[in-house]
């Protein structure tokens, strides 16, 4: 007989996976950390396996912990959306929704589409901006929401950690005693502040020689073989010989705290889920 898995459990679980131990879930999800250690023990037992391992200090997935977790983010996305949809009672007013271009086609737009579609009475207004424009928005109140990448004392709530990679062009090679040309994103940009740390931190020598502020501009002057740059995407990922590793970037959600409608509420649920459930395909 096959055994049902909670879904409170699992919704700990993905989090502890994705937050990087126990003790962030446990803050994230306002729970002790021996309340975490007894939901996975539970899950454990709802599963018949055993999901971690200890490393040191840590506790890592196992081979059946990381392969439950795919499944895990899939039925919570699909649970979540289903609670959503069903919402008896229906929503009316505005939102005036924020999220970076890196997520705007990475699968957000669709979750958008299909709130718009199940809550008709809900007008809602959709910007793509950089990160720091976003958080200057929702600080103005002029966005109700946003998803932006989070920098040392922002307030956001966090949805996660994302590992960055390096883009190169197609024609690329090793650097030499030349400095590395990059192509970057105008300042503030955090993404712009880890290419240069790890280059800084590993004595490299480079220069700017492309700025854009839009995402298209600058993955089209890497193709152009103008230079390099780092994103979330892992295609054309350079040998790890010759570019330094990068640190990961926080992804986070802001909220105006001024606006408290019913279909704020819903929309951040419906955002946080497919983003939290969805990370593995986000990099």
């Amino acid at each position: 007989m096959l055994n049902n898995l909670d879904i409170d459990l699992l919704r700990t679980f993905v989090a502890i996976a994705d937050l990087g131990g126990f003790a962030k879930a446990g803050r994230h999800l306002h729970k002790t950390q021996s309340a975490i250690s007894l939901q996975m023990k539970r899950l454990e037992a709802q599963s018949g396996s055993k999901l971690f391992r200890k490393a040191g200090r840590r506790q890592l997935l196992t081979e059946p912990g990381e392969l439950l977790l795919n499944y895990a983010r899939r039925i919570l996305s699909l649970n979540d959306e289903a609670a959503a949809a069903l919402r008896p009672i229906p929503l009316q007013g505005q939102i005036r929704f924020g999220v970076t271009q890196d997520f705007a086609d990475r699968g957000l737009a669709a979750v958008l589409a299909r709130f718009a579609d199940h809550h008709p009475g809900v007008r809602l207004d959709v910007r793509v901006n950089p990160s720091c424009e976003l958080k200057q928005q929702i600080a103005k109140g002029k966005l109700d929401l946003a998803v932006a990448f989070q920098e040392r004392g922002d307030r956001g709530d966090s949805l996660g950690k994302l590992q960055l990679s390096w883009i190169v062009p197609e024609s690329y090679s090793e650097p030499d005693d030349q400095p590395l040309k990059l192509v970057l994103f105008e300042p503030p940009c955090v993404f712009r502040d880890r290419v240069i740390n790890a280059l800084e931190k590993a004595s490299m020598s480079w220069r700017v020689v492309y700025t854009s502020p839009s995402l298209p501009g600058l993955l089209a002057a890497v193709d152009a073989g103008l230079g390099v740059t780092a994103r979330l995407s892992n295609r054309h990922r350079a040998p790890a010989t010759g570019l330094p590793k990068l640190q990961p970037v926080e992804l986070a959600v802001y909220r105006n705290p001024q606006t408290t409608p019913a279909p704020l509420d819903v929309l951040e649920k419906i955002t946080r889920a497919h983003i939290q459930n969805n990370l593995e395909e986000l990099v």
